[in-house]
């Protein structure tokens, strides 16, 4: 399964800037179309793009996430790394992540029940990586990418 790291956003309040986390609430809500409590894979896919996580996850802005920093910021997710990284190079670009995955692909990492629907404590999973990550781009001064 690949990662959401392939983590221009197609709605743009769902995912919060780099250095802006976002209250859990919130993001699960902007996700949930129609308010049932779960997040499906339609709504997934209308609510965000491969581009987009990336973009969050680019914690210092600099167009690529390294093995460095997935170590440092998310070492859970090391072992998912290699299937983005590819070029071999310990790096991941936005292309290599649009090309390695999907948004299909994030939300079957995350489903970890595989029923098809994310749940709050599946989808928080996300939100808490997304907004690791946001924090870390705070720490580093920068509060948008490109600015």
């Amino acid at each position: 399964m690949m990662l959401f790291l392939a983590l221009a956003l197609t709605v743009a309040t769902t995912l919060p800037a780099p250095g802006a986390t976002q209250d859990p609430q919130g993001y699960f809500d902007n996700l949930d179309i129609n308010g049932d409590g779960f997040i499906t894979l339609h709504e997934a896919e209308h609510g965000l793009t491969v581009h987009a996580l990336f973009t969050a996850m680019d914690a210092d802005c600099d167009g690529v996430i390294t093995l460095a920093q997935i170590n440092f910021y998310m070492p859970e997710f090391v072992p998912v790394f290699n299937n983005l990284d590819l070029d071999g190079n310990q790096s991941v670009t936005d292309q290599e992540a649009q090309a390695a995955t999907s948004i299909a692909g994030v939300f079957t990492f995350f489903d970890t029940n595989a029923d098809g629907l994310l749940e709050r404590p599946e989808a928080q999973r996300l939100i808490d990586v997304i907004n690791r990550l946001a924090a870390a781009a705070a720490d580093l001064g920068n509060t948008a990418c490109g600015n």
